[in-house]
């Protein structure tokens, strides 16, 4: 948490700020096109990801770096 794999199995990182609730990612996420090779949705919710503490990671909505904080569910919107 806080990642999302769109239909189109693209990785999107959240702070805990801006982590949608499921059926919020459902609607926004789940209809992206189909994955790599044509096999289908890949939406996934809350699914592993790295440990945020480096530049890399950025929120996708606020842009804001992720860190360590962001590694753990705080509650969801």
């Amino acid at each position: 948490m806080p990642r999302i794999y769109s239909s189109d199995n693209d990785p999107l990182d959240f702070c805990n700020r801006h982590f949608p609730n499921e059926q919020n990612a459902i609607k926004k996420y789940s209809n992206c096109g189909d994955g790599p090779d044509s096999r289908g949705n890949c939406f996934n919710y809350d699914t592993e990801h790295p440990d945020y503490y480096d530049d890399e990671y950025r929120c996708v909505i606020c842009k804001c770096k992720l860190t360590s904080l962001d590694n753990h569910k705080k509650g969801l919107k």
